[in-house]
């Protein structure tokens, strides 16, 4: 790499102190929005039960067109919100009503016997991967389960990503399901959100950068970080997923509208277009659009 990473680990504490000297943008390169999840506040698409909805917040698709166009970002991946659970509707009308400007990734019930038939559903209705997010303790434990075979299998055939939600504890239960699909493409959300000081956990994320189908999102630094923006005590751990995985295979995105009062919609921009500064001018387009492309091709 033009930039060496070693020097920008040396200087991160130069960089905490204020001391980093940003490199000027010439231009604003293209900017693809890999990670963001819109939801509507009505009877047309309703909840599921027990969902945990902020109140009085405006996440539905008009406003985020807006932020889009207000902030010069020409397509954006939509990832299915928590909120609906294994209803897509709301996802696949988003991606009617906007064909060219979205790419949608659904969830499906990982543990119902039928989920991969959900998943060639939903792909039919236009999605374009499927998100599974096993939890930490023992209700996760259906990552590793039976069922996983065919869905993965389904995934596999269908040619779409499988975006995983998961925590650093979990990624030994995934390796096993990668290595039986070499062709998959896997993407790793917010870097596993291995913590900064979590060193068994990032070689964990690490090693699997010799699987040449995984992706990493780099995001999540906002609630990774212990600092205020820009979280510059995440920038090593950015780094080290650089270097381990080359820019190719990571991507940024602004995850809006979760936690907000972290960062907004522009701060979290910001941060892949100027403040990793360690990032050399084609790292940066991977990072802002050249990774997601690869992974959800936009045709631009």
């Amino acid at each position: 790499m033009v930039y060496s990473r070693r020097d920008f680990l040396t200087t991160a504490a130069m960089a905490a102190a204020g001391y980093a000297h940003a490199r000027p943008v010439v231009s604003r390169p293209l900017t693809i929005d890999a990670h963001v999840h819109v939801w509507a506040n009505g009877v047309a698409f309703p909840f599921a039960g027990g969902a945990n909805v902020p109140a009085g917040l405006d996440a539905s698709v008009e406003t985020l067109v807006r932020r889009m166009e207000q902030n010069h970002v020409a397509r954006t991946v939509l990832i299915q919100v928590i909120h609906y659970k294994w209803d897509n509707r709301y996802l696949v009308d988003c991606l009617r009503r906007y064909p060219k400007m979205f790419a949608g990734v659904c969830r499906v019930n990982p543990e119902d016997p039928d989920a991969a038939d959900q998943l060639s559903h939903w792909t039919e209705q236009g999605c374009r991967g499927v998100r599974l997010s096993p939890a930490a303790d023992a209700s996760g434990d259906w990552i590793r389960g039976a069922r996983m075979a065919a869905l993965w299998k389904r995934c596999e055939e269908l040619r779409v990503p499988m975006t995983l939600l998961i925590p650093a504890s979990r990624l030994a239960d995934v390796q096993p399901l990668i290595e039986r699909h070499p062709e998959l493409t896997v993407v790793i959300d917010h870097m596993a959100d291995c913590a900064i000081d979590d060193e068994k956990g990032q070689a964990q994320l690490l090693a699997l950068a010799r699987y040449p189908r995984v992706f990493v999102k780099i995001t999540h630094l906002w609630s990774l970080s212990r600092q205020a923006y820009p979280f510059r005590d995440t920038f090593a751990l950015v780094a080290r997923v650089c270097d381990a995985f080359g820019s190719q295979r990571i991507m940024g995105g602004t995850d809006w509208p979760i936690k907000t009062e972290l960062a907004g919609y522009e701060q979290r921009l910001a941060l892949y277009r100027d403040a990793l500064t360690f990032l050399n001018t084609d790292e940066r387009k991977d990072v802002l659009f050249g990774t997601v492309q690869r992974v959800w091709p936009f045709g631009l």
